[in-house]
């Protein structure tokens, strides 16, 4: 794992290792970036479940649908095609993809309680230092824009 050195003077936990690796610059990603991500998942899933609704018309279908969609792709690769597309990645305190366990967290209860209150837990991502919504600091996770330095 490379260490990890943060921009704009803000911390990211990391575990420290016993050799030295290239450093890798880490960016916070704030709200506009990941509402638009948002946007492009919301019409691929849309697109998915109309298809899906094409063959198969059930309302659990879409539900189903969208959280394995959320669930797996950010548990197995960290991005969705929407976060990819933009350029961004939900990685855990180490800096890797957070898991199927902790993207479970975060997707359906964590998503769950960010909107409950009239959104805030996502707007919450605007002002925190970390850029993080409640659904990530209740995961554990962060939204980066990663470079590697050569």
């Amino acid at each position: 794992m490379a260490a990890l050195v943060p921009t704009d003077k803000q911390l990211l936990p990391v575990e420290p290792t016993a050799h030295i690796e290239p450093a890798i610059a880490v960016e916070y990603i704030g709200f506009w970036t990941r509402f638009i991500a948002a946007i492009i998942d919301a019409i691929v899933v849309w697109f998915l479940i109309s298809i899906l609704n094409f063959f198969i018309s059930l309302l659990m279908v879409s539900l189903v649908g969208s959280l394995l969609y959320y669930w797996l792709f950010t548990g197995l690769k960290g991005q969705t095609p929407g976060k990819m597309l933009v350029g961004i990645k939900v990685v855990n305190t180490q800096g890797d993809r957070p898991g199927l366990a902790s993207a479970a967290l975060r997707e359906i209860p964590g998503k769950i309680i960010s909107a409950i209150v009239f959104c805030l837990g996502f707007l919450w991502i605007a002002w925190d230092m970390q850029k993080q919504g409640w659904h990530d600091k209740l995961a554990a996770t962060y939204v980066l824009k990663v470079e590697t330095r050569r």
